[in-house]
C-alpha cells in the first residue's frame, strides 16, 4: 500500500484540546483520516416534540436540534514509520483518548480559519488495530453535550481569543447622562451640562445564530460582584473580593469559576447562565461604587 493511498482527501485538520490543556491532532502526521471521513456530523432533527408556529404563522414540526455521535476514523502510521513507531503513536492515541474528561475539537480549514465543538465526551472506547498491520485503523467517538459549532480563533501561546467582547457597567455607579443644573449661569448658555452617562444597566446585542455562554471577566477592586440578565432572570455571584491586581474570570459554558488562576468555584451561587440572540439587558453590581466596569467575552454560533 503506497503511502498516497492512506493520504486523506479530506482538508479539514481537527485538533482535539482536552480539558486538562493536552492536545492531539487528527488529520495530519501520524493520524490520517480516512477518505470517506465525514468530519461535520449533522445535528439530529427531533421533530416528534411539538408543534411550533414560525414567525410567518405557518406551524413548523418541533424542529429542535440534538447533539448526534461524531465518529473519527482514520490512519496510524504514513507507510514510512517503522512498527516501534507505530505502536508508540497507538498508545499515544489511546492515552489521549480517556473517561473523565471533556474534549474540545476545533476545526482548521484550509484558509485558516476555524471552528469548534465542545463538551464532547467519549461514547465509543478509543480502538488502533493491531500492530502488525502496516496501517492500523483507528477510532474513536464523542457525544457532544452542546450541539452548536463556535468561531475559534487563538493566540501565538495556544490560548482561546474570543471574537467578542463587551464592557459590563457598573451598575450602582450611575451618574450623568442627563441635565442637571439650572438655566441662566453665564457659561451656560442652553442651560444644561450634560455628561457621558457611567453606570446603569448595560445593553447588549447578541448577533449569534443562538445563545451563548459567556466568559465574564472581574478586576479588582470589586466585593461580592454579581452578575444578572435583566432579559433571562439568570444572576450569578462572587461571594468574596477580588483585590486590586487580582482577576477573577468566570466562565458560564465550562463552569469553572478562577481568582488569579486558582479554583474558587466554591465561592459561586446563582446560576450558569446565557445570553439569548439580540437584546439583552444587563446589570453587573458590587459592594462597592468605586469598581472599575467587568467585561465578557464570547464566541459567536456559527452553524
Amino acid at each position: 500500500m503506497s503511502v498516497s493511498s492512506v493520504k486523506s482527501q479530506c482538508w479539514i485538520v481537527a485538533l482535539f484540546i482536552r480539558d486538562d490543556g493536552e492536545r492531539l491532532v487528527l488529520g495530519d502526521g501520524y493520524y490520517e483520516f480516512k477518505d470517506s471521513q465525514q468530519h461535520f456530523a449533522a445535528n439530529s432533527i427531533e421533530n416528534t416534540i411539538v408543534n411550533v408556529q414560525g414567525g410567518d404563522g405557518v406551524y413548523l414540526a418541533g424542529q429542535v436540534k440534538r447533539a448526534t455521535s461524531q465518529n473519527f476514523d482514520g490512519y496510524v502510521g504514513d507507510g514510512t514509520v517503522t512498527k516501534t513507531d507505530i505502536e508508540y503513536y497507538r498508545r499515544q492515541f489511546l492515552a489521549f483518548f480517556r473517561t473523565g474528561f471533556y474534549y474540545e475539537v476545533v476545526y482548521v480549514f484550509p484558509d485558516g480559519t476555524a471552528v469548534k465543538r465542545q463538551r464532547g465526551f467519549l461514547t465509543d472506547s478509543p480502538g488502533v488495530q493491531e500492530i502488525w498491520q502496516i496501517h492500523p485503523e483507528y477510532h474513536v467517538a464523542l457525544n457532544f453535550e452542546d450541539p452548536n459549532y463556535y468561531s475559534y480563533a487563538e493566540n501565538a501561546d495556544g490560548e482561546e481569543t474570543y471574537g467578542q467582547s463587551a464592557k459590563i457597567k457598573l451598575y450602582n455607579a450611575v451618574t450623568g447622562g442627563f441635565p442637571y443644573d439650572k438655566k441662566g449661569l453665564i457659561w451656560d448658555a442652553r442651560g444644561a451640562i450634560c455628561n457621558p452617562r457611567l453606570g446603569g444597566t448595560t445593553t447588549l446585542n447578541i448577533q449569534s445564530i443562538n445563545t451563548v455562554f459567556p466568559v465574564w471577566v472581574v478586576n479588582g477592586l470589586a466585593d461580592n460582584p454579581r452578575l444578572e440578565n435583566l432579559t433571562t432572570g439568570g444572576s450569578i455571584q462572587y461571594n468574596g473580593r477580588v483585590a486590586v491586581g487580582q482577576t477573577l474570570v468566570i466562565d458560564m459554558l465550562n463552569q469553572t469559576a478562577l481568582l488569579n488562576g486558582v479554583n474558587v468555584l466554591q465561592n459561586i451561587s446563582g446560576e450558569w447562565f446565557s445570553f439569548v440572540r439580540d437584546i439583552n439587558q444587563v446589570n453587573y453590581i458590587t459592594d462597592n461604587d468605586n469598581a472599575i466596569d467587568s467585561r465578557i467575552e464570547w464566541q459567536e454560533v456559527v452553524f
